[in-house]
């Protein structure tokens, strides 16, 4: 095994459909930054050890990942997702006549105060134009689902086709994804969502600790006739062996209502057989539970070190850089129709990990106690085997966890968690934002949004290490 680093560096990407391109400008100032502090460090390293995301963050880590595995290199990943983007944006009829458009509306301003700016309405009839349209390379245009059930003519069901965004992400990224620490690639994981089970579900690049790739949800099944516990598995199970493939991501992106369920072969235990039987399983995309996985993130690299290479003493410290595409706070509360579906929208999908981070920070704190309070009883005579059994002891509520690896005290104890620094980058909100935000694929659009994306990193990082610091290492910014 190689040697096991003292700390590692994720990026994790929020979702939020054309909002996405924010987050291209942020990893542009993010790369560039880590690019030029590790060189001032003579420090040759991954940017990132794991990039993760969400629905549109899953796919915009997965490109970013096939890019760095592809070419051995970070240097033009860049440039890649720059590419993708450039790619997906398209003109609406707004854009069109965008200039005689926003002055004629900024001009009747004039006479009614209360009505949005000329771009802000561009932005909303460009999105309202692609709801009804589609967007080429990214949705198809509504189709019509009859209902055939109450036959109400009034309970109409639009629903749109993934297919484009699909064949776009396999334009610039190449499947399947499976990656290693030992080939010094980056580790992707993505969340979706089991609708049956209503849970999320982590798709993992890299291997687990029987040396395959797969991804177990629900109960922990263990051995009750086996005096250790032994684990048999997760009570559903997904197997990629191959790697990750870009029917995953777009299960990570397959918002709900809009598109179809995502389909897939998986396992299920059988308690009455004692196996697992293969079925076929739905799911939808990861930002109805789960849009900023930090958590997801934090316990899967505990997993990996602890469970997967045996590291008993505490993890790698991991620092994350975040990106939130969905404003968590206003300064004004909106009054009109638009904006009060424009903020329900940034509140149901906002940042939720700051709670994340103080439950995880809490167990961290629980763990290094512990151990102290192990080796002041050690020091005071206590038996290393008499602490061995009540660590070997199996845990009673055992039965009552979901997702959780752990059969026995120990499995709490060892492998204590190092959380890091996290940054936040978030996306403001601003005055041009619109219920239908995340259909806004026109290029002006995405072109503000990762230059914003940019610029917000950027303020972030002078305020955080000071202008002169940027210039000492050699990152050149305009002021």
């Amino acid at each position: 095994m190689k040697k096991i680093p003292l700390e590692e560096r994720a990026m994790i990407l929020q979702g939020g459909g054309s909002l996405g391109a924010y987050e291209v400008g942020a990893y542009k100032a993010s790369y560039q930054f880590i690019k030029h502090r590790d060189k001032a460090a003579n420090q040759e390293r991954q940017v990132f050890d794991i990039i993760a995301g969400t629905s549109i963050g899953a796919i915009n880590s997965a490109i970013l990942t096939s890019y760095v595995v592809e070419n051995r290199t970070w240097e033009g990943s860049v440039e890649r997702l720059i590419d993708f983007w450039n790619y997906l944006s398209t003109e609406s009829i707004s854009d069109k006549f965008s200039n005689y458009m926003t002055n004629w509306w900024d001009n009747y301003r004039n006479f009614f105060t209360n009505i949005a700016s000329g771009e802000t309405a561009r932005r909303y009839y460009s999105s309202k134009e692609f709801t009804v349209t589609g967007v080429s390379k990214v949705f198809s245009n509504p189709q019509l689902v009859p209902d055939n059930r109450f036959f109400d003519m009034f309970n109409v069901w639009y629903r749109y086709d993934s297919k484009p965004l699909k064949e776009s992400l396999e334009k610039f990224a190449k499947f399947p994804i499976a990656t290693s620490r030992e080939n010094d690639q980056p580790r992707l994981l993505l969340v979706t969502t089991d609708v049956g089970e209503g849970m999320p579900v982590v798709f993992d690049s890299y291997e687990k600790e029987d040396g395959r790739r797969h991804s177990g949800y629900g109960k922990l099944i263990v051995d009750k006739n086996d005096k250790k516990n032994s684990k048999i598995g997760f009570e559903h199970v997904v197997r990629y062996d191959d790697g990750i493939t870009a029917d995953h991501v777009i299960a990570s992106a397959s918002v709900p209502v809009s598109y179809d369920y995502v389909k897939m072969d998986a396992e299920r235990y059988d308690p009455k057989t004692k196996s697992y039987k293969k079925e076929e399983r739905f799911f939808w995309d990861g930002g109805i539970l789960i849009n900023t996985p930090l958590m997801q993130v934090i316990l899967s690299q505990r997993q990996y070190w602890y469970f997967g290479k045996g590291v008993i003493d505490m993890m790698p410290k991991l620092n994350v850089f975040q990106v939130n595409l969905n404003p968590s706070r206003i300064d004004n509360i909106p009054l009109d129709f638009d904006g009060v579906k424009n903020r329900v929208s940034d509140i149901v999908f906002a940042d939720r990990t700051k709670n994340d981070e103080t439950l995880l920070l809490l167990i961290q704190s629980y763990q290094e106690i512990i151990k102290k309070l192990i080796t002041l009883s050690i020091e005071h005579g206590v038996k290393q085997e008499i602490i061995d059994k009540m660590l070997d002891a199996p845990l009673p509520m055992q039965e009552r966890f979901v997702g959780a690896m752990a059969t026995k005290y120990r499995d709490f104890v060892e492998g204590a968690l190092n959380i890091g620094e996290i940054i936040r980058i978030e996306r403001e909100h601003d005055e041009y934002a619109v219920s239908n935000k995340v259909y806004d694929f026109t290029s002006n659009t995405i072109k503000h949004l990762m230059q914003d994306g940019y610029d917000d990193t950027i303020d972030y990082l002078k305020t955080r290490f000071s202008l002169e610091y940027l210039k000492k290492i050699g990152l050149q910014i305009n002021v």
